[in-house]
């Protein structure tokens, strides 16, 4: 009765346990759901998305953002490209992708933002933290300052690099939709698509060089940005963008098992982006397009009127042919006129939506007809 009791309990503990460890299995390999969005830069029109808003870590991604907190502050003058930063211990410290720094090791903050860009590096990004800000938590506080900023309303950064947090504490968070509009702002400072579009970097003299591990750039010369990311929690990520025939697009792409697939669908997103649009100059600064007026009580009979500024448009591909240019002016004005003077407007019109404008200005000075102008005149009209 012992033995048959304990064998009972013992198939019992094996399927008890065979389940869990099914379960487990499945919860383990159940395939995670990716996150996409492509959108045009200049507008941020959204030309693609699924799954946008599901948050999830960013995992190296997350650099992006201090490419862009460093960019602006060179912009503002709050430090150079050749200011020296000294890596602390805990720089030393990181784990993951480095280029392995020592407390104490002393570089230009230009040299580490391209081992953060180009080899992804955990150690310089921390170095550059502590560097600019004065400490990690400083600098944590400025991106999360900064990403609300920019909209990022579904963004909590609780790293610096993106790697996984210790045991208990929060990963970091934001969405396909939040990258896509760190993106846009990155796109705008050329200083980041310097840094973002090297492919290969020498950190130090005589060591091997370091490869970008963004692939697209090893593709195509036309993609200039901007990072990718891995941890098991994000799966493998990116965030793209390219400029082809004046139409900048940026897809990011979160979640992929393959690290090959989220590299062929982020190429196929942006070639479709640019394909989408078209820019192109409607009408140009001057008198090429712009309409002539009557001119009353003076010697000349016609004025020609110019546009004051080009109008340059992007819009989607099929609707090009579709914009209308509304030009508003009187049929006649009356000297004198001075040139400059604003005489009528141009529009581009779409669908009932005015895209863009420009003033007329008369072209040229117009004086008022003499006396004996005036006379002669109305001695001819008398007689006709």
């Amino acid at each position: 009765m012992f033995m048959k009791s304990l064998v009972k309990n013992y198939l019992c503990m094996f399927l008890v346990f065979g389940l869990a460890n099914v379960a487990y299995g499945a919860a383990k390999t159940k395939p995670m759901v990716p996150s996409i969005i492509s959108i045009e830069a200049e507008t941020g029109m959204v030309l693609y998305e699924k799954n946008a808003d599901v948050r999830r870590p960013p995992a190296s991604m997350i650099k992006i953002m201090q490419m862009f907190l460093v960019s602006e502050g060179l912009r503002e003058g709050k430090w150079t490209l050749d200011q020296k930063i000294t890596a602390s211990r805990k720089a030393q410290r990181m784990g993951g992708t480095q280029v392995y720094l020592e407390a104490g090791d002393v570089f230009t903050l230009d040299h580490l933002m391209k081992a953060v860009s180009v080899a992804s590096a955990n150690d310089a990004t921390m170095a550059v933290a502590e560097g600019l800000w004065g400490s990690e938590d400083a600098y944590k506080e400025a991106m999360n300052a900064r990403a609300q900023e920019l909209g990022m309303k579904d963004s909590v950064f609780h790293s610096v690099h993106g790697l996984p947090p210790d045991w208990g504490k929060p990963y970091d968070e934001t969405t396909a939709r939040d990258m896509a509009l760190l993106a846009q702002a990155c796109v705008k400072e050329e200083q980041v698509l310097e840094w973002t579009n090297m492919r290969e970097l020498q950190f130090r003299p005589g060591e091997a060089k370091k490869y970008t591990t963004n692939k697209l750039l090893r593709r195509r010369d036309d993609m200039d940005g901007l990072k990718t990311g891995f941890i098991s929690k994000a799966g493998f990520c990116v965030a793209s963008t390219m400029e082809k025939n004046g139409v900048r697009i940026i897809a990011v792409l979160m979640g992929y098992q393959d690290k090959v697939k989220r590299f062929n669908e982020a190429e196929r997103l942006l070639d479709e982006g640019v394909a989408a649009f078209k820019r192109g100059q409607l009408v140009a600064k001057g008198t090429e397009k712009a309409p002539k007026v009557t001119v009353a009580n003076c010697e000349t009979p016609t004025l020609q009127l110019e546009v004051d500024k080009e109008i340059e448009l992007m819009v989607r591909s099929h609707e090009w042919d579709n914009i209308e240019l509304v030009w508003e002016h009187p049929k006649s004005v009356t000297a004198p006129v001075k040139k400059g003077d604003k005489i009528g407007t141009v529009s581009a019109v779409l669908g009932g939506e005015v895209l863009a404008k420009s003033e007329l200005l008369a072209s040229a000075d117009m004086a008022e007809a003499s006396l004996a102008w005036k006379i002669e005149q109305s001695i001819l009209s008398f007689f006709e």
